[in-house]
């Protein structure tokens, strides 16, 4: 193109400082600069043709923008900051990101560890992290945390499913769903339950617990929940949802620790005594506060707490063979005993 046919300018001119950007962006950091000249040759490769003293102006308008802009409030930044420094490594570099590399790492091991993310998704959400830091970061991401054992949800519409949800949620409004299932003749995808007829809900709540979306909903009779893995074909209604009244009443709190802990029976209020070593185990399980704490000798400690009695609750505590004892109440020390001995005449 020639000068008169773009104003003057030379090919590319009015993308310049654009692009001089973008190579600062991906190329450069806190341990990575790149000089004037450096920088030259990459927009040369871009096929803009740019003289040392025009990047350096380009660079003073963008270090000015990103320390302050009239166009947004008194005080504020993009939080970013681009600086030059005379000493190894020289040149310009952006020093400052609105993500530091230690926020980085979180959301790339929280995208790892995340089970209803599909492989497809966790790949491209990682890969958009690029955007956040350079070429040299972006490979220290990438050699991070590996997580063993994490199964991946196959169905790839989960976040779509959660934004339905709490769009039906916001505006009080019933979903429909098919809820999916595994079989032993084909373990690999899921299949609709109830031969594929749809589930009606009225959804209140979502919640989490390793790596796992739950919806907490009213079906009519009472509150239940659902992973939303495995959900498929999620709708918002027209209908208004019903059961307000229900789930007013309901300890969201004590019913998320029951769903997760899987404890689910008749609450109790339980003695157990555990040998120290396992102090940090009760307390991730009963909560630091919830729970009251008596030593009990040198070797052991006493913990004092409401539970929901159940199977699964009896199984937690046999888990731990000698180091754990169910004191009491006696209608739970005798529940613990036919469930130790349903068990051995299962062997018998």
């Amino acid at each position: 193109m020639k000068n008169g046919e773009n104003g003057g300018r030379r090919a590319g001119q009015r993308y310049k400082a654009l692009m001089t950007w973008q190579i600062l962006l991906r190329n450069t950091d806190e341990d990575h600069g790149l000089t004037a000249t450096d920088l030259s040759i990459e927009l040369s490769d871009y096929g803009i043709e740019a003289e040392e003293h025009s990047i350096r102006r380009d660079i003073k308008a963008l270090q000015d923008l990103c320390g302050k802009s009239a166009e947004i409030d008194e005080g504020e930044t993009f939080g970013y900051r681009i600086e030059h420094r005379r000493t190894d490594p020289v040149g310009y570099r952006v020093s400052e990101r609105p993500l530091s590399m230690d926020d980085l790492q979180l959301i790339a091991s929280a995208i790892r560890s995340s089970r209803y993310l599909s492989k497809k998704q966790e790949k491209r959400l990682l890969d958009a992290l690029g955007a956040y830091c350079s070429k040299y970061q972006l490979k220290e991401l990438a050699s991070g945390a590996a997580w063993i054992s994490r199964d991946k949800t196959p169905n790839d519409r989960v976040p779509k499913n959660i934004r339905i949800i709490n769009k039906a949620i916001q505006e009080k409004r019933k979903i429909r769903f098919q809820y999916l299932k595994y079989t032993l003749q084909n373990r690999s995808d899921q299949t609709p339950r109830r031969k594929g007829n749809p589930y009606i809900l009225s959804p209140y709540k979502i919640l989490i617990s390793e790596g796992d979306f739950y919806v907490i909903a009213y079906d009519g009779k009472k509150i239940v929940h659902y992973r939303i893995d495995r959900m498929n074909d999620v709708r918002m209604l027209s209908d208004p949802r019903d059961g307000e009244a229900v789930f007013e009443s309901l300890d969201t709190r004590s019913y998320a620790k029951r769903l997760f802990s899987m404890f689910s029976g008749e609450k109790k209020h339980v003695r157990i005594r555990f040998t120290n070593d396992l102090l940090d185990t009760a307390v991730d399980r009963f909560g630091a506060t919830d729970a009251i704490y008596t030593p009990t000798d040198s070797n052991h400690f006493t913990v004092s707490v409401d539970v929901e009695v159940s199977n699964q609750f009896y199984a937690w505590v046999c888990g731990f063979r000698k180091k754990a004892t169910i004191l009491g109440p006696l209608e739970v020390v005798e529940g613990v005993k036919r469930f130790l001995g349903d068990i051995q005449a299962k062997y018998n």
